[in-house]
């Protein structure tokens, strides 16, 4: 699960509530994006929108939380990740992996004893033209 280790800013960040995609369950922690049909598991390559922070409201709407760049967060890992480069997302949008190959989080540190891979999200251009 993704939780936030530390932020450079002074507020709290904010919490919106928005709709799941039907019968798509939500774990606390995901990284999600959102899309017509609502809040929905993020793809490994692609930059997260949100982190659900609870279980949906008796309305079926997630309380979420922006994905910043001033954010640092903390996240698990199976294989352990090289500090420095930039890692996909696991396939249950909840862990990173090691792969560096159109990697959107940003790997700052790793924890060994707490299995867990502390950095940022970043963007990640992808030249349509197949150039770097």
């Amino acid at each position: 699960m993704f939780k936030i280790h530390n932020a450079n800013v002074a507020d709290t960040e904010v919490l919106m509530y928005l709709p799941g995609k039907n019968s798509e369950a939500i774990a606390i922690g995901e990284a999600l994006t959102y899309k017509d049909t609502g809040l929905e598991k993020c793809a490994a390559t692609d930059r997260p929108q949100y982190i659900c922070r609870g279980p949906a409201n008796e309305d079926g709407m997630y309380p979420v939380g922006a994905v910043m760049e001033s954010t640092r967060y903390e996240a698990p890992y199976q294989a352990k990740p090289t500090v420095g480069t930039k890692v996909t997302l696991h396939t249950d949008a909840l862990q990173v992996t090691a792969t560096a190959t159109n990697g959107v989080f940003l790997v700052e540190s790793v924890d060994e004893a707490k299995g867990t891979a502390i950095g940022r999200f970043v963007w990640s251009f992808k030249d349509p033209a197949g150039g770097p």
